[in-house]
């Protein structure tokens, strides 16, 4: 079974290449959602500092409970991984960039 994706990968690097860039991309976006997740609890603690409002939201489950934020990276913790993603992504794109120039 491994043999096979080995084999799809090595024979066309075109798309060991496009799988990196899709990696890269997808740990970009998610870095991307958690600085504009990190602006938005920071503008309405502030909004609601003025209002002298003892409980201030701190986390984008608190400001926005009825949409699906599980996946946001809202800390260093959790921007490790989409940061690791990103790594991978341009790992695997460096290689399928050297079997290109090696085969074509």
């Amino acid at each position: 079974m491994f043999e096979r994706i080995y084999e799809y990968f090595v024979t066309e690097p075109r798309r060991l290449i496009g799988l990196g860039n899709k990696l890269v991309l997808t740990g970009a976006f998610l870095l991307v959602l958690g600085a504009i997740g990190n602006v938005m609890t920071g503008v309405s603690a502030f909004a609601l500092s003025f209002g002298k409002q003892v409980v201030n939201p701190q986390t984008l489950a608190d400001l926005y409970p009825s949409i699906p934020t599980w996946f946001v990276p809202e800390s260093i913790i959790g921007c490790a991984p989409a940061a690791l993603l990103m790594v991978i992504g341009f790992s695997i794109a460096s290689l399928g960039q050297r079997l290109k120039r090696a085969y074509f």
